[in-house]
C-alpha cells in the first residue's frame, strides 16, 4: 500500500517527524488511533512529530511501520532517517550516497560530455538513460566525485527514487530527503508539496551543487525535483529516456566497447589471473554482451573462486541456456535486472516481447513483429516497439529497426518458455516462418522472367513490394528471417513451399552471389525435394547448391560432387535442362580443380544439351564457361573467339541478366588478352569492362578487373598506374571480405613497389598473369 504526503499538514519536526505525520495522515489515522494501533504513546507520538524526539529506536519504528502497514521500501526509508536522528554532532548525514568503485572502467567519452554541460550556463538537468544493468548508477557516482570538488563548492546530495521498484518514492517525500541534506531546518520544511517544490527551488538557486536522482520512474515524479535555469545541477538517471521533461540533454548509456569490457574484467580480476588469459577475457567478455553488470558478476564470481579459470567460467558461460543462470553473484543478477522492466510493461507488451525471441534473425521491422504477436495493426506494433526500446529492453540500431541485446533475447526466451504453452508458441512460430517465405516469394518475381509463379495463400497477408528496389531492399533486409524460417517450414513438412521459395529466388541469388544464405536455402531445397520424391526438382536445387560451393566459397571439390548428383538425377528423370546445368558446373569446378580438358569437355556437353532445349541463358552460359576451360588448357585464341562470339547474343528473359552477361563476357575477352600477352589490347579490353550495375556485391568483380588491369599495365611500363589499380583493388577486396584475395594483391603491392624502386629492374617477359576467378555458372557471375 504506497503512501503519499498529505497536503494539509502542519509545519514542524525532523525529517522523520515530518514522514510520520504525512504517513499518518495519509492512513487517516489520529494520534490516538496510531497509539493504539502501535501501541506507542500519544506523548512519544507528539514528541516523534514535533521533533522532540529525533531518532526512535527500531522496535518504535517497527511497531509503527506495521500499524501503518507499510510496504519493505517505505519501512526502510522510515528507518533510515530514524538513525539519521539518532547521529550527534551536527546536521544529519544524506539519506542516500551514491557509492564509488576503485575498478571503475570507460565511458570517457560521457564524463567529458557531463563535465562540459555541469561547466556551461545553458544546461541545469541532464537525464542519463538506458536499460538496465549498464551502469547508470556508477557512472553518476563517478561524476559526482570527480566534478563535485571542482564545479560544486556547495557539494553534492543525492536521492534514491526506486523507479524501478513496485512503489517509488513520492516526490514529496523525496523532497523532505533532499532538503533536509541540503541543511534545510526540518521543522521549517513546507507541508505543501508546492510550498516544499518553491523552497526547494529558492535553495537550489542560491547555490552551486550537484543534484542526483538516481533511478527516475517517470517525468511525474522527477518534475518536482529539478532546478530552476540559474544555479545549482541535476543528474537524473533513469531507464526511460523522460522525453516528457522539458529543457533537459538526455545521454544514452550503452554497452562497453571490447577493450573496455576486457579491462573492466581484469581491474576486477588483477593481473596474476589475468596474464596469458586474454583470449578467455575476451571472450567472457563477448558472452557478456559487454554489459557491465553482467561483467561485474563475471568478476566477481572468478574473484571468489580462486581455483577458477576464466577459460572454465567462459565454457560454462558458452551453454545460452544456462547463461543467465550463470550471471549471478549474491544479490546480482542479470536476470533480476530485467525482471524490473519486465514486471512493469502490460500483458501485450510482455507477448511481444517474448515472442521477438522467436526471431531467426537479430533486427526487424514492424511488420514481422505484428505477425508474431497476431496484431493487425504494425502501426499499434511499432509504438509498443518504441515502449520496449524506452524501457531499455529493445534496442533501436537504425530507425524502425529494432533489436535484443544478446542477454536480454535469453531472458526473452525464457519468459516465453515460462509463460507460455507450447502449442501457441509452435503456432506463432510457423505463423512467422510461412509469412517470411511467402513474402520472400513475393519479392524474389521481381527477378524472375515473366510468368514466374505467386506465393501460396496464406491467412496473414504477404508483404507484396511495389517495385523491384523494394523487393531487393526487403530481400536484403530481411534475409537472416527468411533463411531461418526454411528450417522452421521443413520441420513442419512444409516442402513444397520450402522448394516454390527457392525456384522464386533463383534469379535473385545472381544479384548477391556471396550471400551465405543461398547454401541454407538450397540445401533445404534439396531435402524438401527429396522429401517430395521428385528427382528432377531436386536436381535443380543440388545444381544451384553446387553453384553456391562453388561461387560462393571457392568449394569446387564438394562442387563438383553436388553437381555430378544432380546430373545422375536428371539423366534419371529425362531432364535434359538440368543435365545441361550440371555439366557446366562439373566444366567450371574441373577449371579450378587444374583439369582443363575434362573442363573443356564438360562444357561441350552442356553447349551440346542446352542447344536442344533452347534455354538460351543456360547456352550464354555454358559457351562462356567453355571459353575460360579453352584458355586455361592453353587455347587462349579459340577462348577468345569464343568469348567475343556471345557479344551481344540474347541470354534470356530475366530481368537485367543481359547486362550481366555482356559485362562478364567483357571482363573474359580482357583475360583472354592477358593470356595471349596482347598487353595493350588488354588494357584497352579491361577499361571497357562495366561494373554490372544490376547486381549487388560489384566490389569483388572490380577488384578482378581492377588486377587485371594493373598487371597489363605492368607488362605495358607504366608502373606507376598499375599500382595505383593494385591499390584500389585491395581496397575493394577488403571491403569485399575476400581476405585471400586480399593478402594476395598486397603481396603483388610490394613486388610492384620494389620493382619501381629498382630503376634498373627489366619486365620479366616470362611472366604470367594472375589466375583469376573462372566462374563456373550456370549464368555469368
Amino acid at each position: 500500500m504506497t503512501r503519499r504526503f498529505s497536503a494539509d499538514l502542519p509545519h514542524g519536526g525532523t525529517a522523520f517527524g515530518v514522514m510520520l505525520r504525512s504517513l499518518r495522515r495519509a492512513a487517516r489515522l489520529t494520534l490516538e488511533e496510531l497509539s493504539q494501533a502501535s501501541g506507542v504513546s500519544v506523548r512519544a507520538l507528539g514528541d516523534m512529530e514535533r521533533g522532540r524526539s529525533r531518532g526512535p529506536q527500531r522496535r518504535t519504528v517497527d511497531a509503527l511501520a506495521a500499524a501503518l502497514e507499510l510496504d519493505r521500501e517505505q519501512r526502510q526509508r522510515l528507518q533510515r532517517l530514524a538513525d539519521a536522528g539518532r547521529e550527534r554532532g551536527g546536521p544529519a548525514a544524506p539519506p542516500y550516497l551514491l557509492r564509488t568503485v576503485p575498478d571503475f572502467t570507460g565511458r570517457r567519452q560521457e564524463l567529458a560530455d557531463l563535465e562540459a554541460l555541469a561547466k556551461g550556463d545553458r544546461t541545469r538537468v541532464v537525464v542519463l538513460f538506458g536499460p538496465g544493468g549498464q551502469g547508470k548508477t556508477t557512472l553518476a557516482a563517478q561524476t559526482a566525485r570527480q566534478l563535485a570538488a571542482r564545479h560544486f563548492p556547495d557539494g553534492c546530495v543525492s536521492v534514491q527514487l526506486h523507479g524501478m521498484s513496485d512503489t517509488p518514492l513520492p516526490a514529496a517525500e523525496a523532497l523532505v530527503l533532499l532538503l533536509t541534506a541540503l541543511g534545510h531546518p526540518p521543522d521549517r520544511i513546507p507541508v505543501d508539496p508546492m510550498a516544499r517544490e518553491a523552497v526547494y527551488r529558492a535553495t537550489l538557486s542560491t547555490r552551486r551543487v550537484l543534484v542526483v536522482l538516481d533511478d527516475a520512474a517517470d517525468e511525474a515524479q522527477a518534475r518536482p525535483l529539478l532546478p530552476d535555469a540559474e544555479g545549482s545541477f541535476v543528474l537524473v538517471t533513469s531507464r526511460r529516456p523522460l522525453t516528457g521533461l522539458e529543457g533537459v540533454r538526455r545521454i544514452r548509456l550503452g554497452a562497453l566497447s571490447g577493450r573496455e569490457s576486457a579491462t573492466l574484467l581484469e581491474r576486477i580480476l588483477g593481473t596474476p589471473r589475468t596474464d596469458g588469459e586474454a583470449e578467455a577475457i575476451n571472450r567472457l567478455a563477448d558472452l557478456c554482451g559487454h554489459l557491465p553488470l553482467a561483467l561485474r558478476i563475471v568478476g566477481n564470481r572468478l574473484s571468489s573462486r580462486p581455483a577458477w579459470t576464466p577459460t572454465r567460467l567462459a565454457d560454462q558461460l558458452a551453454d545460452e541456456e544456462g547463461r543467465l543462470g550463470s550471471l549471478v553473484a549474491g544479490d546480482l543478477a542479470v536476470r533480476g535486472a530485467l525482471a524490473l522492466s519486465y514486471r512493469q510493461l502490460t500483458a501485450p507488451r510482455r507477448l511481444l516481447f517474448r515472442r521477438l525471441s522467436l526471431l531467426p534473425g537479430h533486427e526487424t521491422g514492424p511488420h514481422l513483429a505484428a505477425v508474431l504477436a497476431g496484431d493487425d495493426d504494425p502501426t499499434a506494433v511499432q509504438d509498443a516497439l518504441d515502449l520496449l526500446v524506452e524501457r531499455g529492453l529493445l534496442e533501436e540500431p537504425t530507425p524502425g529497426r529494432y533489436a535484443f541485446h544478446d542477454l536480454v533475447r535469453l531472458f526473452a526466451r525464457e519468459q516465453l518458455r515460462t509463460e507460455e504453452p507450447v502449442s501457441p508458441v509452435e503456432a506463432a512460430a510457423l505463423r512467422m516462418a510461412d509469412w517470411l517465405l511467402r513474402s520472400a516469394s513475393a519479392a524474389g518475381r521481381w527477378f524472375e522472367a515473366p510468368g514466374a509463379p505467386e506465393p501460396w495463400p496464406g491467412a496473414t497477408p504477404a508483404f507484396v513490394p511495389a517495385s523491384a528496389d523494394e523487393a531487393e531492399e526487403w530481400l536484403s533486409t530481411e534475409r537472416a528471417h527468411w533463411a531461418g524460417a526454411l528450417r522452421i517450414m521443413f520441420e513442419a513438412e512444409r516442402h513444397e513451399e520450402v522448394v516454390h521459395t527457392a525456384r522464386t529466388l533463383y534469379w535473385f541469388s545472381d544479384r548477391w552471389d556471396t550471400w551465405p544464405e543461398w547454401r541454407t536455402l538450397f540445401t533445404y531445397g534439396v531435402r524438401s525435394a527429396a522429401a517430395l520424391g521428385d528427382p528432377a526438382a531436386q536436381a535443380h536445387q543440388l545444381n544451384c547448391l553446387a553453384w553456391t560451393y562453388s561461387v560462393g566459397g571457392g568449394q569446387y571439390q564438394q562442387a563438383e560432387e553436388h553437381a555430378r548428383q544432380a546430373l545422375e538425377l536428371a539423366t534419371q528423370a529425362g531432364d535434359s535442362g538440368q543435365q545441361g546445368w550440371a555439366w557446366t558446373y562439373i566444366a567450371g569446378a574441373c577449371t579450378r580443380l587444374d583439369r582443363p580438358a575434362e573442363a573443356a569437355r564438360a562444357a561441350e556437353e552442356a553447349v551440346r544439351l542446352f542447344g536442344t532445349t533452347g534455354d538460351r541463358a543456360g547456352l550464354a552460359v555454358s559457351r562462356r564457361v567453355l571459353g575460360s576451360a579453352l584458355r586455361e588448357a592453353g587455347r587462349a585464341e579459340e577462348a577468345l573467339a569464343v568469348h567475343r562470339g556471345l557479344l551481344g547474343t540474347d541470354a534470356g528473359d530475366a530481368p537485367g541478366f543481359q547486362e550481366f552477361a555482356q559485362a562478364i563476357l567483357r571482363h573474359q575477352i580482357a583475360r583472354d588478352l592477358l593470356a595471349l600477352r596482347r598487353w595493350r589490347e588488354a588494357v584497352e579490353a579491361y577499361r571497357a569492362v562495366i561494373t554490372p550495375a544490376t547486381h549487388g556485391g560489384t566490389d569483388r568483380f572490380k577488384a578482378q578487373a581492377l588486377t587485371g588491369l594493373a598487371t597489363a599495365l605492368e607488362h605495358c611500363g607504366d608502373l606507376a598506374e598499375a599500382r595505383a589499380r593494385l591499390a584500389e583493388a585491395h581496397r575493394l577486396f577488403t571491403t569485399a571480405g575476400d581476405t585471400a584475395a586480399a593478402e594476395r594483391t598486397a603481396a603483388s603491392l610490394e613486388r610492384l613497389a620494389a620493382r619501381t624502386a629498382d630503376a634498373h629492374a627489366t619486365p620479366d617477359p616470362g611472366a604470367r598473369s594472375t589466375k583469376q576467378g573462372v566462374c563456373p555458372r550456370r549464368r555469368p557471375c
